[in-house]
């Protein structure tokens, strides 16, 4: 009568949806950054209305991070190459 579930596919399947979800947002905001020189207030506003408030911020910290740090990390991986 009640079938199990495959929990590990639905896991799965979450983190992946999450993380195109993060590349899209990440996008969206490097693009604007692109034709603005910086994340529009009506941009970030619009993305966190439709992925969340939460989901946003973690990015733009991690894009500003990635900013602070100067991208020496990618600038490694090109040198080993």
């Amino acid at each position: 009568m009640f079938r199990r579930v495959d929990r590990t596919t639905t896991e799965r399947r979450q983190l992946i949806d999450n993380t195109t979800e993060d590349e899209e947002i990440e996008i969206k905001i490097k693009e604007c950054q692109r034709e603005n020189g910086r994340c529009m207030v009506s941009t970030s506003s619009g993305l966190r209305i439709f992925y969340g408030d939460e989901k946003v911020s973690r990015i733009l910290r991690r894009l500003s991070a990635r900013r602070y740090r100067g991208n020496k990390y990618q600038e490694k991986e090109t040198t080993k190459i």
